[in-house]
């Protein structure tokens, strides 16, 4: 099959990927390959067998250089600190290995992501060449930009870099959310692990750590971000952060959407 569906997880985590990948094989109706990459620990192999699911082990993006860089230039403004607590966020980078090359679409669901209907709704969108993934504010909204996804006064060094090769009218640009997200595999020969991760040792000033750095290279450097439709062929909402975090007009339960990454009106133990 052309597409495969991933998500991934350390052993915290395990089992809210357990949750979605249950999901994507009863809602999400998914029959076709998913590959559960999982940080520096093993899945039994009998739960992955017995929901088809194949392995793939990484171990953790090394994250050393940068948190040094924190504590040379700890950040100044109020923020989550997800810069320190959240380091295993930077394993997402593996989604980009070459590994993924052996499919020519790849679908990734955040571990613990509701998949509400048929995964299919993702899998027919178009994405030769691109990244599609949710823009962080709806239509309407013409204040959340890019800027607020960096830290400034902190590092004059990593500021300066990274406005010698962007331009700063990147601030007031949209981006994308990547807890979800479709992709081109033939963009891994383009931007490549090793060069998301030289970038996040570049710019230590990411206040939403990975993502920040993905909208720089997939948005903004290469610009193959599109960002994904608001409805499903279906009429359906495609993707909601949570039923209740912004005006989604009369979607207001789980049964409205396809995905979410915060559902809080269905019972969270769906297995």
């Amino acid at each position: 099959m052309s597409t495969a569906v991933v998500t991934l997880t350390d052993q915290n985590y395990f089992e809210r990927a357990k949750r979605t990948i249950v999901d994507c094989r009863t809602r999400g109706e998914w029959k076709g390959p998913i590959i559960l990459i999982t940080i520096a620990f093993d899945a039994p192999k009998n739960w992955l067998d017995f929901y088809g699911v194949t392995g793939k082990r990484f171990e953790h993006i090394d994250t050393s250089s940068l948190v040094e860089q924190y504590k040379l230039h700890p950040f100044v403004t109020p923020h989550d600190g997800r810069n320190l607590s959240k380091l295993t966020q930077w394993d997402k980078f593996h989604v980009f290995d070459e590994y993924f090359l052996q499919w020519k679409k790849v679908i990734f669901l955040d571990a613990g992501l509701g998949v509400f209907d048929s995964i299919q709704h993702l899998n027919e969108l178009e994405c030769d060449g691109k990244l599609i993934a949710p823009d962080d504010a709806p239509p309407y909204d013409e204040k959340k930009r890019f800027f607020l996804m960096l830290e400034f006064g902190a590092n004059a060094e990593a500021e300066k870099g990274l406005f010698e090769e962007y331009s700063r009218d990147i601030l007031q640009e949209r981006y994308f959310l990547n807890c979800m997200w479709v992709y081109d595999t033939q963009l891994i020969k383009k931007c490549a692990v090793s060069d998301l991760v030289s970038a996040m040792n570049k710019f230590p000033i990411c206040r939403c750590n990975e993502m920040t750095i993905m909208n720089l290279l997939f948005s903004y450097k290469h610009k193959v971000w599109s960002p994904m439709p608001q409805f499903a062929s279906s009429g359906k909402r495609l993707f909601g952060w949570c039923e209740y975090d912004r005006d989604y007009g009369t979607a207001n339960t789980w049964r409205d959407f396809c995905f979410m990454k915060y559902p809080v009106s269905i019972n969270m133990n769906r297995e």
